[in-house]
């Protein structure tokens, strides 16, 4: 019997099953990283629609105004508002609002696919089963939203420049607007549509003037943020983003922008046997043989170290070097599909790819998913033209050729997205249980770091630290969370360790831990956007201010502690 293709119908539905089942179990997931931020942004726009920067905040260990620290265009925070009003600001309202954005994202990519390939189902699926796509769409922050809006523009464009039909053209300008207006990394879009425009007419013709409409909405942005703080927020992201360094030297970062490339979108691993057959192995078992042997040379890849008192941490060599070859294998997809058809879609393929991982390594402050995402689509559009191809997956057995690494990937996404809910949710614990522990005999709190843990001990009364504006009252009591973000060393004059909380997260998988080497959310953090391995609990230091009040009961005194007052350093920054 024939095989034939499902419907689009049929596709769509699997999609929208696989989608939601992959992301309804994490819909309770803590606010994590940055997405606090967002959610003041909204909360103000609810009650100020009209300035969505009003506020001063601490995020970054002093009061400042918060369009000092947004880095962000304000759409995003806007649909945020909508979702918050409408049902409310818990974390399930907001985590269910946001599974309309990871939708459009996959279904674009479906419609997408089809210009590009003759199984766009494979490629969707490709697209929802990586570890980068699970992670962003469990977040309330605008990476999943600004994927959408990209690839239904690509889409809309392809679609209006064949005949150069004018309202798909405008659609698709108007939505370049909007990703643009969501996170600058959208802006992008111009020059890869320009470019894959030229490529396709050979002519300038009337669609250049349709790239004005997203060109006149950044020059709003620039206008209205002026106007409102002051200052521009793009030239400000530009320069956050280019001055700012974490993460090593530049053969670190493209070590990393590659090992993240293969460690986030992870079925390029996992499939490389179909993608290049026994040959192609023949080739990447040596080449991870040899970068294992480079880093171990190197001694360490940004600030992570690999050999410690001595001893390679061969675990991380294997899983860093695995991953930075499927990450070549990514580059390498690329070039091969341009050499072999040179065609206006091939280019645009090749632009896409090389200008996310040029802007991830060489422009952003630092290497992270985040900056990795916008890339997925194209490089599962990449990976099915390549199997097919190779005839890899013609008809209905090869296609089930597909299926072992589709849900390798959708296994190994999975269990990192359990891990950063894990990790997520410890700092909520968190929160709550050193309040309780503290009730008792200090009702004033003050804490360091920011992130998820700010967001929930503010919501519980505490107030966090200021740099600028340190007074410590001798009734107060600070938590310092060791594995935050921009920590700081407390007077050793005018506090004393008191005691510990420590909060496991999955023991064996994460995604943010800098003794790990993981660091999904900034390679200041680590090389690899998530790490197998013995993972260290997340450690809370309670200090007091001398001569203030007694320890509790339950805790008693556990003497000095290894991250002593005054000692107590900022791993990265946010």
């Amino acid at each position: 019997m024939k095989w034939k293709a499902p419907s689009t119908v049929s596709s769509l539905l699997i999609l929208v099953a696989v989608t939601l089942a992959c992301l309804l179990p994490f819909i309770g997931k803590a606010l994590h990283i940055d997405d606090p931020f967002f959610v003041w942004c909204a909360q103000h726009i609810q009650s100020n629609p009209f300035d969505f920067c009003g506020p001063d905040i601490n995020w970054v260990g002093s009061v400042t105004p918060m369009a000092a620290v947004q880095q962000n265009p304000p759409l995003a925070a806007y649909y945020l508002a909508l979702v918050g009003s409408l049902f409310g600001w818990s974390e399930i309202a907001l985590h269910c609002g946001f599974l309309l954005p990871a939708l459009a994202a996959v279904i674009g990519t479906y419609y997408l696919a089809r210009n590009f390939c003759s199984h766009p189902l494979a490629a969707a699926l490709t697209t929802v089963t990586a570890p980068v796509f699970l992670l962003s769409s469990t977040s309330v922050m605008c990476d999943t939203m600004m994927l959408a809006l990209w690839v239904w523009s690509v889409f809309f464009w392809i679609e209006g420049l064949k005949k150069e039909h004018a309202a798909k053209l405008g659609i698709a300008a108007f939505l370049i607007a909007a990703c643009s207006l969501t996170k600058y990394f959208g802006l992008t879009l111009i020059p890869l549509l320009l470019a894959y425009s030229w490529m396709e007419r050979h002519r300038i013709g009337s669609w250049l003037a349709y790239f004005s409409i997203p060109l006149l909405a950044i020059a709003f942005d620039l206008w209205v943020t002026h106007r409102l703080y002051g200052r521009a927020i793009l030239p400000s992201a530009v320069s956050y983003a280019t001055n700012l360094r974490v993460g090593g030297d530049l053969p670190s970062k493209i070590l990393a922008g590659l090992a993240f490339g293969g460690g986030c979108i992870v079925i390029l691993l996992l499939a490389a046997p179909l993608l290049w057959g026994k040959k192609g192995l023949a080739i990447g078992v040596p080449a991870a043989a040899l970068v294992g042997l480079l880093v171990v040379a190197m001694k360490k890849v940004g600030v992570f170290p690999i050999v410690d008192g001595g001893n390679v941490k061969w675990l991380f060599v294997v899983q860093f070097s695995l991953f930075v070859v499927a990450g070549v294998n990514l580059v390498i997809l690329a070039a091969a599909d341009l050499l072999e058809w040179k065609t206006p879609v091939s280019v645009l393929l090749f632009l896409w790819i090389a200008g996310t991982i040029i802007f991830a390594c060489a422009v952003n402050w630092a290497v992270n998913g985040r900056t990795i995402l916008p890339m997925l689509p194209a490089a599962s559009l990449l990976l099915i033209r390549r199997l097919e191809t190779r005839k890899s997956i013609r008809g209905q057995d090869s296609i089930r050729r597909l299926y072992g690494p589709l849900a390798a990937s959708l296994a190994v996404a999975l269990l990192v997205a359990v891990a950063d809910y894990r990790l997520a949710n410890s700092a909520r614990i968190a929160a709550s249980v050193i309040k309780r522990d503290l009730s008792a005999t200090s009702s004033a709190i003050r804490f360091e770091g920011h992130w998820g843990f700010q967001y929930y001990m503010e919501k519980l009364g505490a107030k966090a630290l200021d740099t600028m504006d340190l007074h410590l009252s001798s009734n107060e009591v600070i938590v310092v969370p060791l594995g935050n973000s921009y920590l700081f060393p407390l007077p050793e004059d005018r506090v004393a360790f008191w005691f510990e909380r420590r909060f496991q997260t999955l023991k064996w998988l994460t995604t943010m831990s800098l003794p790990s080497g993981a660091g999904y959310y900034s390679d200041g953090w680590g090389p690899i956007p998530f790490v197998f391995g013995r993972v260290p609990a997340e450690e809370y230091l309670v200090f007091r201010v001398r001569g203030s009040i007694s320890p509790p009961h339950a805790t008693g005194d556990p003497g000095p502690h290894p991250a002593a007052v005054g000692e107590c350093k900022s791993a990265s920054l946010d």
